[in-house]
């Protein structure tokens, strides 16, 4: 059994645990309403609904990160070895590196020329739709991934951690299709619209990396055999 097993079957931290699936569920609800935005917008064009969702992605992640400090702080006063202080700080970081990738990309979308952004080709906006929807399934299997943290079956993770590998991939080639559409865009649109439309998939694709490196990390966690 890892060091990280049993530092979490520790009674004596019992908050410090919460707060770390309080802080995954926060972290997989800002990327599901931000997939919402995404439908509004592009489905529906319904422009004055998908802000207030996109509002509310930047409220979400701003919740997350005070949970993070949260985190932060219980493990600054926890009795533990330095390894596993450091471990699990850093898994905090990373969970919320996603939180923070789905907020970037929200933020473009708030202040972005919509008028513009709906002028892509459709396959573009489905391409989009699809990897927003890839990425809430990636982070619903990375919060499977953290609660299991509880128990010890590690083989359970591994899978997961796989999975998640696969739908990341998913995004890349989803992404991969959208840049090979835009070179030869012939739409009627701002430059500073194009950049901005750039940034706005890019942080999008950083969702699902974001989410890999977590499992990655999470199945490192589970081997390590230090204490």
């Amino acid at each position: 059994m890892s060091a990280l097993f049993n530092w979490f079957k520790s009674r004596n931290e019992e908050s410090a645990i919460n707060k770390t699936l309080i802080h995954m569920q926060k972290v997989l609800e800002c990327v599901v309403e931000y997939e919402k935005a995404l439908s509004f917008l592009i489905e529906e064009k319904n422009i004055d609904l998908a802000l207030k969702v996109l509002f509310r992605v930047n409220e979400l992640e701003d919740e997350a990160d005070g949970i993070r400090r949260d985190i932060h702080k219980m493990l600054s006063k926890a009795e533990l070895t330095s390894i596993i202080r450091e471990n699990l700080i850093h898994l905090a970081n990373r969970i919320d590196d996603i939180a923070n990738a789905t907020n970037a990309s929200a933020r473009i979308l708030i202040y972005m020329n919509h008028t513009d952004f709906l002028k892509l080709d459709e396959q573009i906006h489905k391409n989009v739709l699809e990897m927003a929807r890839i990425s809430v399934e990636a982070v619903k299997k990375l919060n499977v991934m953290v609660n299991k943290l509880l128990t010890t079956k590690e083989a359970e993770i591994q899978k997961l951690g796989e999975e998640v590998n696969a739908l990341e991939h998913q995004c890349d080639e989803l992404r991969f299709a959208i840049n090979r559409i835009l070179v030869f865009n012939t739409a009627d649109i701002n430059p500073f619209s194009a950049i901005e439309i750039h940034s706005c998939i890019s942080a999008l694709e950083s969702i699902s990396d974001n989410a890999e490196d977590v499992a990655d990390y999470i199945i490192m966690l589970t081997v390590a055999k230090r204490t």
